[in-house]
């Protein structure tokens, strides 16, 4: 048996380090490689499969069912919950560059990065710790498995959401199986309800768990796969309907803080909110069909009707939020209905406004 390093790991720890360490200090021997408790069967370059409890072959028709590009060289991808890894190997083997994130520092995973030969990144955070300071923005973020497990599910999408570039995969547990609802609705765990697991907190069902991934900031979503008690849905940070007319027909006249009704712009937080004014949008439009998009990201308003004040008739109001993941400076506005859309116009974010 080889003598182990133990390593005390802080959230900020420099991985690239940390992992020249472990590479250093750590040679698992065939029967260490495969001792243990393994989540995920991975094959490894010899052929070896570690014994998890998901078969290799259940793990490769899930991943199918994640629908992602069959070639993802050039794409950044982060795979939040990473467990043993299955999901951050197979992107990789796929061309993707991978950063690989879960609360705690898995074992498995390091023996398979290094039986792999991988070039996976780690970082040991909290999904509540994970931000575009920290990791920067990915094409594109896996988030299996996890919302259920989460204390504070919104908040754990909001971070997913900052960091996403493109799209997310989503998965969790649900409900629907069990309960019938015209609503979206969310049962609480309060113990070990859930599998007889204490750290199972939520089961949405489809409904809710969708309206929750909008409401974090992502522009639309498709359900890609449900079954009784678990469902799969891809989150675009972008719009696909944005119509290109020569010449605008929409007039963006004003835009200010929501809360405020001044041009002071908070990148987050409470009063990250802002009011657009528009001339020419009919008065039938809605938050169904009006399309906003800020800094290059689609975000759905939370209001559109009429403007509160001296305004002509034929002025609407758009109320949304700033979507998470920009950065301080100048951002681009625009919006569309249908096939008419809006001039380009910059705003100002502001640094700070947290809650």
């Amino acid at each position: 048996m080889n003598d182990r390093v133990k390593f005390e790991i802080g959230a900020d720890q420099d991985n690239q380090e940390l992992r020249e360490q472990i590479d250093r200090h750590t040679a698992w021997s065939r029967e260490e490689m495969l001792s243990g408790s393994w989540w995920h069967s991975i094959e490894l370059t010899d052929g070896t499969i570690t014994p998890g409890i998901h078969p290799l072959t259940e793990l490769r028709d899930y991943y199918q069912r994640l629908q992602l590009p069959d070639d993802l060289s050039g794409t950044r991808l982060l795979d939040i919950g990473c467990w043993d890894g299955f999901y951050s190997f197979e992107a990789e083997r796929r061309g993707a560059s991978v950063v690989s994130v879960d609360c705690w520092r898995p074992d498995n995973f390091f023996k398979a990065r290094q039986a792999l030969g991988s070039a996976c990144e780690f970082h040991e955070l909290s999904v509540y710790d994970v931000s575009r300071d920290r990791l920067g923005r990915h094409d594109i973020v896996l988030f299996l498995g996890v919302l259920y497990h989460l204390r504070h599910p919104l908040l754990g999408l909001e971070q997913v959401c900052e960091v996403t570039g493109d799209f997310a995969v989503i998965s969790s547990h649900i409900i629907d199986g069990f309960y019938n609802s015209l609503h979206p609705v969310m049962e609480f765990y309060e113990v070990d309800e859930l599998g007889g697991q204490y750290d199972n907190w939520w089961g949405p069902n489809v409904d809710c768990l969708t309206r929750m991934i909008r409401a974090a900031g992502f522009a639309r979503t498709e359900l890609l796969h449900q079954e009784e008690t678990r469902a799969i849905i891809k989150a675009w940070r972008n719009w696909d309907d944005r119509p290109h007319e020569s010449t605008p027909s929409l007039e963006i006249v004003d835009i200010v803080n929501a809360a405020s009704l001044d041009h002071v712009f908070p990148l987050s937080g409470r009063r990250a909110f802002i009011s657009i004014r528009v001339k020419g949008l009919a008065p039938v439009a809605s938050r169904d069909d009006v399309r906003v998009e800020i800094g290059g990201f689609g975000i759905n308003p939370v209001y559109v009707g009429p403007w509160i004040g001296p305004y002509p008739d034929d002025q609407l109001q758009i109320n949304a939020p700033i979507p998470p993941g920009l950065l301080p400076g100048p951002v681009e506005v625009r919006v569309w209905r249908e096939d008419r859309e809006s001039q380009t116009e910059t705003i100002e974010l502001q640094p700070g406004g947290r809650w």
